[in-house]
């Protein structure tokens, strides 16, 4: 009992201490400039820094509370858009080292991380890899676990271009969201099955790839991901209609139309 007090005490001080750490860095970064380089570079390596030393410290039982912890760091550190426009995203991996690795069945955080990791930062096979480690901790019983499958084989078949490796995800995803019988499981069966027949016909099929696109704008996160996506879509031979009430549609190809079942 004592050492588990002592460890839970342990625990809360270093979480406090990460915590105390995000407070202070505000004045030290508005009073300090290291090696004359701009204020949000210094930010950049400090949160660097942090993101390596929590990849390898204990959480203590404090696992989830420090995958949101950082989560909500990414959150500040993607929404600072002119801090991003300058030095980019290259941070994305590290921090979804340290949120996956404390609570790989955070099962939000794969879909952030395979849009703005191959999207954002452009790192899709650091991005796999990364998810691929923390799936080795799910498995089909764990709620909405078959949608890291989902994602993992959309990033495998368009950003990688591996055709052979998205066909056997997208399997792993139809099989671990059958049991579940809910409309949303069903509906991933049908997209993964979907891309399972057409990527068996043509590794390299448009019909598979403007699927993949589409399931990245059914659940992107951003106004960007949804742009880019939908220029993908059109891209693949899809086309945008304004329907009677002015709201805008978009209509896609027929032939994957017939592979979705008729479905658009």
């Amino acid at each position: 009992m004592i050492k588990t007090l002592v460890n839970i005490g342990i625990g809360l001080a270093t979480f406090a201490g990460v915590v105390g750490l995000q407070m202070q860095r505000q004045d030290f970064l508005t009073t300090q400039q290291v090696n004359n380089l701009p204020l949000w570079q210094q930010q950049e390596a400090i949160t660097s820094t942090q993101l390596r030393l929590w990849r390898d410290m204990p959480s203590f039982g404090f696992d989830n509370m420090i995958a949101d912890f950082w989560l909500i760091q990414f959150n500040i550190y993607l929404g600072d858009d002119d801090a991003r426009e300058v030095l980019g995203y290259e941070l994305t991996p590290d921090f979804f080292r340290v949120i996956l690795g404390q609570d790989p069945r955070f099962i939000r955080a794969y879909l952030i991380l395979s849009t703005i990791g191959s999207l954002y930062a452009g790192e899709p096979e650091e991005s796999i890899q990364i998810a691929a480690q923390a799936m080795t901790h799910l498995t089909p019983q764990v709620p909405n676990s078959y949608f890291p499958w989902l994602y993992r084989g959309t990033d495998e078949m368009l950003f990688l271009g591996d055709g052979k490796a998205a066909l056997k995800s997208f399997q792993m995803a139809a099989a671990w969201a059958k049991p579940w019988n809910t409309p949303e499981s069903e509906a991933v069966v049908q997209r993964a099955e979907s891309l399972v027949a057409s990527l068996r016909e043509n590794p390299d099929s448009r019909v598979a790839k403007t699927i993949g696109w589409l399931s990245i704008l059914g659940y992107a996160t951003t106004p960007r991901v949804q742009a880019i996506a939908i220029q993908k879509i059109l891209e693949g031979g899809g086309r945008v209609e304004r329907l009677p009430n002015g709201r805008r549609v978009i209509i896609l190809p027929r032939e994957v139309q017939e592979r979705l079942g008729g479905k658009s």
